[in-house]
């Protein structure tokens, strides 16, 4: 895959203008997008409501049933809201994407990935 990335993503023919086109995707006018406002404390409960209300939905009844150990809707729901509140810590999320972003990176080089077997993600 680290070949794969190398020979045809990384040619110095087409790095350039696929650059160009990323930074003119991500800033238009070259220009930062305006500050998000954040949202209230009422739309973050409704938000988070939403996305476990979703969650649930989403899983197939079969699988929902083991899962949960219940057939109550509201239950399930209550169970998805409270494993969400573990994402509210800072520190949680930071960790996260730290051993999101290193697993990514020893999968596409495993020649990164540490001797020692240290604290890479497997």
């Amino acid at each position: 895959m680290s070949l794969t990335i190398q020979e045809r993503l990384l040619r110095a023919s087409w790095l350039p203008s696929v650059l160009r086109a990323a930074r003119v995707a991500v800033f238009p006018d070259n220009a930062l997008a305006p500050a998000r406002i954040p949202p209230t404390s009422d739309e973050a409960a409704d938000i988070r409501r939403e996305c476990a209300h979703t969650i649930v939905d989403t899983i197939p009844a079969l699988v929902r049933a083991s899962l949960f150990a219940t057939k109550d809707r509201d239950l399930m729901r209550e169970d998805v809201a409270t494993e969400l509140d573990l994402l509210a810590d800072a520190y949680i999320n930071k960790h996260l994407i730290v051993s999101i972003i290193e697993l990514l990176v020893v999968r596409l080089f495993p020649e990164l990935k540490p001797i020692d077997g240290g604290n890479t993600v497997d």
